[in-house]
């Protein structure tokens, strides 16, 4: 019988799925400062890395075609020592220090958000900025599961059509989180309790991106962009009083 934590993960997990599905990032900024009200930080970033592969397995098996393997590879190049040093990051802050981070990446996001506009021209050594971007994403995956901002801001930097984003980030997102499930596995992070919100993270995370996939279509982009500004700021700003608190 599962416990009430056991159904909130699911729940939190079918929304985090259906943000992702429907912006190709986010689907963790939503489900994280929630989950984190009943779940330890360092096991909530350690099964939030879980299910990132899960959930952009989806997305990368539903757009498979449109992904940019050019652009892939610089920046799987960077994410691997970026990986290294997020999971130095994980085994030596606490959890108080990394829900601040939390919070003040999430209020960032939604700054660069408001305020991005979009590079005129063609992008100078798009492959450097590849791999920078890719570092970024490694060190904040590892560290504190929120790899979408670094790569997510290199796809709008390149001018990328929606769907070649979301094919492109999302075969990103599976390899190098791949990586993240090693190191973290390595380091002890996936105890039982990770393993078992896990198993309903997981079905849920599924279940969301699979109801993204056909409301993509008919949904206003612009309108639902802003409702999920707003709510990665209250959430940023929830992880930060807690981290204060």
């Amino acid at each position: 019988m599962p416990e009430a934590t056991d159904l909130f993960v699911f729940f939190a997990w079918i929304l985090g799925g259906f943000v992702s599905g429907v912006s190709g990032i986010g689907g963790a900024m939503v489900a994280f400062p929630l989950l984190a009200l009943v779940i330890p930080v360092h096991q909530l970033i350690a099964l939030t890395c879980i299910i990132n592969v899960v959930m952009d397995g989806c997305l990368a098996s539903m757009h498979f075609r449109h992904c940019r393997l050019s652009s892939l590879w610089p920046m799987l190049a960077g994410s691997v020592p970026g990986s290294f040093a997020g999971l130095y990051i994980l085994q030596i802050c606490s959890g108080a220090v990394l829900q601040g981070a939390v919070g003040l990446l999430l209020l960032y996001y939604v700054y660069w958000q408001m305020t991005y506009r979009a590079a005129q021209g063609p992008v100078s050594h798009p492959q450097m900025l590849g791999a920078a971007a890719g570092f970024g994403a490694g060190l904040l995956g590892t560290a504190i599961s929120f790899d979408g901002p670094p790569v997510g801001a290199y796809g709008l930097c390149m001018g990328w059509e929606p769907r070649v984003l979301l094919g492109t980030l999302g075969f990103f997102f599976v390899l190098r989180a791949t990586v993240t499930l090693v190191l973290q596995g390595m380091a002890g992070f996936y105890t039982p309790t990770v393993l078992t919100c896990a198993m309903y993270g997981a079905p849920g995370v599924i279940l969301g991106t699979c109801i993204a996939f056909p409301v993509v279509k008919h949904i206003s982009q612009q309108a639902f962009r802003k409702v999920l500004l707003c709510v990665i700021a209250v959430a940023g700003l929830v992880c930060l009083v807690r981290a204060l608190g």
